[in-house]
């Protein structure tokens, strides 16, 4: 066993499980569909390969949400290339959101995902093709490792300083999949099961969440000299 850390970071995110039609909602952290679909595309997996789907949709899935970001709505308006207007739609993102996502599985498997996203088949996006990511998402495998909340609840926190600097009381969330007759469980409809075009399903999985504590206050931010840019002008 082994687990695959990602830290999922963009000037935009959009993670939706039950949007349809005119309004595509996004939820307030990633997806498991969502970064299945992303290693799913990073190892050049075929969107009609459900047995190969089904594989990764088995890896056990946590996400940590280190710093929310800001809900934001996109007026959208789209033509058919031959012109034709299509419906109005609303959809949201998030914007400046930073989240941990871990992913434990066989190390065979784990290992297949890394090697993928280190060098993807197809781009990487954070939930939708107009979302790239800020830096790259493999943060690290740990192996041996069992369980990805305690990986989660080790890793640093990873929001931006300026983040952490104004937020120093921010408890960060791990939201993981669980047993379904735990005491917490709930059930989060994003458990991919066919991403065929036109026949995309998902079911249910059971969901609990853990609020950890804050993290170690920051030092104060370094001072910034403006004149240190023109030394090397003199």
């Amino acid at each position: 066993m082994s687990v695959l850390l990602l830290v999922l970071a963009g000037p935009l995110q959009s993670w939706g499980s039950t949007s349809r039609h005119s309004l595509r909602d996004t939820d307030p952290h990633p997806t498991k569909s969502g970064v299945i679909g992303m290693i799913a595309s990073a190892i050049g997996l075929e969107r009609t390969d459900t047995q190969g789907l089904a594989e990764l949709a088995a890896l056990t899935y946590a996400v940590r949400t280190d710093q929310p970001g800001t809900r934001h709505r996109d007026f959208h308006t789209t033509r058919t290339p031959a012109g034709k207007p299509m419906p109005l739609s609303h959809r949201m993102y998030l914007s400046d959101a930073v989240f941990s996502a871990a992913l434990a599985g066989p190390a065979p498997l784990i290992e297949r995902a890394r090697q993928g996203l280190l060098n993807p088949a197809h781009l990487l996006f954070l939930g939708r093709r107009s979302c790239p990511p800020a830096r790259h998402p493999l943060h690290s495998v740990h192996l041996q490792a069992t369980d990805p909340v305690t990986v989660l609840e080790a890793l640093p926190w990873q929001a931006a300083d300026w983040y952490q600097h104004r937020h120093p009381d921010h408890r960060m969330r791990i939201h993981h999949d669980t047993r379904p007759d735990g005491p917490c469980a709930r059930h989060h409809h994003d458990h991919p099961v066919d991403f065929t075009p036109g026949h995309r399903r998902q079911r249910p999985r059971p969901v609990a969440t853990r609020t950890l504590p804050p993290a170690p206050r920051p030092g104060p931010p370094d001072a910034i000299d403006f004149f240190d840019a023109l030394e090397g002008l003199t």
